[in-house]
């Protein structure tokens, strides 16, 4: 009876056994190059599977998943097979845990399987492909130019469908990407290199990590089955068929070597290094008052033209705005050059002169700190206001003394000849000539300045209408330049209309609200 038992049990467990191998996984590779990937395959059999959902494996993210099916027959029993692939990333060695699949209404589970997660090692010298990174100095003043080759090497034999370089992971150095150079031969061996121009911002010793390049290579995988209905039918082996053929991308990694690069730093605190020329030039050197004289600030050259700071002149008596700097450069041969350019515009009501404009740095050739400088610029005001109001007491003096040239003819040229009686009256007289004379003067001083007032007020109108009247930004921007200081309305309508023309931007510009504080002014 126990025996009968005991076969009836065995009997039993058999189709749980079957069952369980009926589910699978597998690894693509037990070991992987860290930052590579991997990939698990899980098979099963039926007619209803749902596979389960991964989001991670061994540490890393499930980047993409793909099903395929084959249609497996044997001993005239035919079933259906299908597989999910999971890609992934894995960060770190682990083992892969169990995964339930559901199979026909029931549960099965997959068996762990342990992968391992190598840190990546450069390729040995008699390889078949090689990747090295090298630097072509290795220690650099900040702002130096330092040139980075990694090099791609291959034999004749060794073919790859699809190649691809990744950029170098740089940290607090800046990095501009050379053009290309085309491949070379050397002793039989296909040479690709790819450059980089690197210019260190701060002293320090830097380390620029390995790179890799990713080897991809086309595999062809078919929707077969495997032997019985269809398998060994040599009609589903014609061309029509292999177009429903999928073709996917085996890809392998190849890393290089790290390289180390001491920086130090410019002596006397400077932050340029370079070969520079210096210029300044003026649109104008005479202009009217109240009107702008352009001044363009150019230096060229080769260095590190983006730490050249934004130039701010002080000039007495006279507004002055600053524009923005502009770059335009490009690494070529190893050297980064290129062309700085600032405008600045001024408006003063009196003559001034431009200061020269110093560029101190630290020089590529001999090694040691320069200066360049432009010459000063002296710019001409024509109608320069000046102070005309004479003085209350200068007024005073001079009128009765103008009154009394033209007086004295009628008061001397007596005829009588009397004159010793006439000269006692003659004190009532000048009183009342220096009254009258007085009186002319200070009329005649009211009525010149009453006559400048509709003046004033016409040229205020004549600001209302141009600036109503203003086509663009630009010809707004020079209306208000000479009134900067008068008023904070002013002053901000200013930084907006030179963002809108240097910089690209679209503020909008409160007309109403400028316009009021000339009329104030009316």
């Amino acid at each position: 009876m126990k025996q009968h038992l005991g076969k009836i049990l065995i009997l039993l467990a058999l189709p749980l056994t079957i069952w369980a191998q009926s589910v699978t996984a597998r690894l693509d590779t037990p070991l992987v190059v860290q930052g590579d990937t991997a990939s698990l395959t899980i098979t099963a059999e039926g007619k209803d599977i749902v596979f389960p959902t991964i989001d991670k494996i061994a540490g890393g993210s499930v980047l993409g998943t793909a099903e395929s099916q084959n249609i497996v027959s044997i001993n005239g029993k035919t079933t259906i097979s299908k597989s999910q692939s999971y890609t992934f990333v894995p960060t770190k060695s682990a083992t892969i845990p169990s995964f339930s699949v559901q199979v026909d209404g029931k549960v099965a589970h997959t068996q762990p399987l342990k992968l391992e997660v190598t840190k990546p090692q450069a390729t040995g010298k008699d390889a078949s492909v090689k990747l090295e990174m090298k630097l072509n100095k290795y220690s650099a003043y900040v702002g130096e130019p330092v040139r980075l080759d990694i090099i791609f090497k291959r034999s004749a034999a060794a073919k790859f469908d699809k190649v691809e370089i990744a950029q170098p992971e740089i940290k607090a150095l800046w990095a501009k990407k050379l053009p290309d150079s085309p491949a070379k031969v050397e002793n039989g061996t296909i040479v690709q290199t790819y450059s980089y121009l690197l210019s260190p911002q701060q002293e320090g010793n830097y380390t620029i990590p390995a790179t890799f390049a990713k080897l991809g290579t086309r595999e062809q995988t078919r929707l077969r089955s495997r032997g019985g209905m269809f398998g060994n039918d040599p009609f589903f082996d014609d061309p029509f068929f292999r177009t429903f053929n999928s073709v996917q991308m085996r890809w392998k990694k190849l890393f290089s070597n790290e390289e180390t690069l001491h920086v130090k730093a410019l002596p006397n605190g400077l932050d340029l290094y370079g070969d520079f020329q210096i210029q300044a030039k003026v649109d104008k050197k005479s202009v009217q008052a109240n009107k702008p004289v352009n001044l363009t600030i150019m230096i060229e050259g080769e260095g590190n033209l983006e730490d050249i700071k934004k130039f701010d002149l002080d000039i007495p008596n006279a507004i002055v705005y600053a524009d923005e700097p502009s770059i335009q450069a490009d690494a070529r041969q190893g050297a980064y050059s290129g062309i700085f350019k600032q405008k600045i515009a001024i408006v003063a009501d009196q003559d001034y002169t431009i200061p020269a404009i110093t560029l101190h740095y630290f020089d590529k050739k001999s090694k040691e700190e320069k200066t360049i400088q432009t010459d000063p610029i002296a710019i001409h005001v024509k109608g320069a206001t000046t102070t005309t109001a004479t003085p209350a007491n200068k007024i005073e003096e001079s009128i009765p003394t103008t009154v009394a040239a033209k007086s004295e003819p009628t008061s001397v040229q007596a005829t009588t000849p009397k004159v010793e009686t006439s000269q006692k009256a003659p004190s009532y007289e000048k009183f009342i000539y220096l009254a009258l004379g007085l009186v002319l003067g200070l009329g005649l001083s009211y009525l010149l300045q009453k006559s400048k007032m509709p003046k004033q007020k016409k040229k205020e109108k004549s600001i209302l209408q141009k600036i109503e009247k203003a086509k663009d930004d630009k010809a707004l921007f020079e209306l208000l330049l000479p009134y900067a200081r008068e008023d904070k309305i002013i002053k901000e309508s200013l930084d907006k209309l030179e963002r809108n023309i240097y910089q690209g931007a679209d503020e909008k510009i409160d007309k109403e609200a400028i316009l009021e504080i000339f009329e104030e002014v009316e």
